[in-house]
């Protein structure tokens, strides 16, 4: 799952550095071995790669939206080892004052909607209450708060707009991902 998610700074189509392995040698100053560029093609806001490496995948690019996002391996003070490749793991580090740090949390309070992977997981009253849970039908759910491995969340029918109830499902378990999301609606 990694530790969260990186977002480099689009607003003024700023040149985003990837480093091979920072601070290998004290008192060093450290050489990109890469680097990600960004356009604006349309109007005032960047809305494109004009330059990534050739095996590029991140986790999550839609700059007309204005979303970039890749997942964070390694979070640190100065670097943050992020992934650039999802399907191959392939890493590289990025300096942590180009950008900002996005907890998963965050990044689930900004999906339009999650759902449940498993049609048979159960929403609870109160995570903290040992009960049978209950199964829901359709799973829909918009994020109200999360904490640790839970969410409280609204139920949602079938439109993704009437709210049906409330409650808290799990939304990881052993580091995995209990459950998919929406970004947009």
């Amino acid at each position: 799952m990694g530790e969260g998610f990186f977002s480099p700074r689009i607003d003024e189509a700023e040149t985003l550095y990837l480093y091979d392995i920072p601070n290998s040698r004290p008192g060093s100053q450290e050489r990109p071995i890469d680097s990600i560029t960004f356009v604006k093609r349309h109007g005032n806001h960047v809305d494109g790669i004009a330059y990534a490496p050739k095996d590029f995948a991140p986790f999550h690019e839609k700059l007309d939206y204005g979303l970039f996002i890749m997942k964070v391996k390694k979070l640190g003070r100065d670097y943050h080892e992020i992934i650039v490749n999802e399907a191959t793991g392939k890493t590289a580090y990025v300096s942590a004052r180009q950008g900002s740090f996005i907890t998963w949390g965050e990044f689930f309070l900004n999906c339009h909607s999650v759902e449940f992977r498993d049609k048979d997981q159960k929403v609870f009253d109160n995570p903290f209450v040992k009960s049978a849970g209950r199964v829901v039908s359709p799973t829909n759910f918009r994020v109200r708060y999360v904490m640790s491995d839970w969410m409280e969340v609204e139920i949602l029918a079938d439109d993704y707009n009437t709210v049906k109830g409330k409650g808290w499902i799990r939304w990881k378990k052993d580091g995995k991902l209990l459950i998919s999301y929406n970004l947009f609606a």
